[in-house]
């Protein structure tokens, strides 16, 4: 098993986040392993996207992909590979990772509120992170979790004021 063997599985992830991959494009960060990494990648991804590779080095991030206005960050470190950006929020999403990607119009208490649904239903919380446009915009609320996000979960998110989509990571 290589260094970069969960790539695959965080592509197959990104494939069931984003079904339609018409148009998007895949850019080779990385210095070393460029054939390998992007190999992994488009194998997870399934035919038709393009594949480029970028000049220069970017620490520990090996790719990212675009997919309509959306973009994923591939990184790895000395423990694994994971999804280190959605859409410019940092996050850290391993292979197998547990959790949901929340896309709301930002208000205050939506951390309060997707805490408490996850709670009421006896999911812990391992990682969150929150980005937003501006105050008051688009916004994303990316959630790692112990246990598995079921649709039942997700349901009970969706009914929250301004919750625009909610997908599991599962």
């Amino acid at each position: 098993m290589t260094q970069y063997a969960g790539l695959r599985e965080l592509a197959q992830l990104i494939r069931r986040l984003e079904p339609q991959l018409a148009g998007a494009s895949l850019s080779i960060l990385a210095h070393e392993n460029k054939e390998e990494i992007a190999s992994l990648l488009v194998d997870g991804l399934g035919s038709g996207v393009s594949v480029q590779n970028s000049s220069g080095e970017y620490a520990n991030h090996l790719a990212n992909l675009r997919v309509g206005a959306n973009k994923y960050t591939f990184a790895q470190d000395w423990r694994e590979v994971y999804i280190s950006e959605i859409n410019y929020c940092a996050c850290r999403i391993p292979p197998g990772a547990h959790g949901l990607l929340v896309h709301h119009t930002d208000y205050p208490g939506v951390i309060y509120d997707v805490s408490r649904k996850l709670a009421d239903h006896e999911i812990n919380i391992s990682k969150m992170n929150v980005s937003r446009e501006q105050k008051g915009k688009n916004a994303l609320l990316i959630c790692v979790t112990d246990e598995e996000i079921t649709p039942t979960v997700v349901a009970a998110i969706e009914e929250l004021p301004q919750i625009n989509k909610v997908l599991s990571l599962q």
